[in-house]
């Protein structure tokens, strides 16, 4: 299963409001575009992990 599915999975503990939410640096690519994709997140075929990371987490 892909884990864009379980995001609790990789949120960082409750204490740290710095950070919350999934660790998208852990996920692979193809798991980074379909959450892109069902965000409406446009030109997202010609962005690296790191420009996905930071529009799925802009444009959250």
């Amino acid at each position: 299963m892909a884990s864009y599915n379980d995001p609790k999975r990789y949120a960082t503990s409750p204490n740290d409001s710095k950070m919350a939410g999934p660790r998208y640096e852990k996920w692979n690519r193809d798991d980074l575009y379909h959450l892109a994709k069902m965000r409406g997140i446009k030109e997202r075929a010609g962005m690296s992990n790191e420009e996905l990371i930071e529009a799925l987490r802009t444009r959250a």
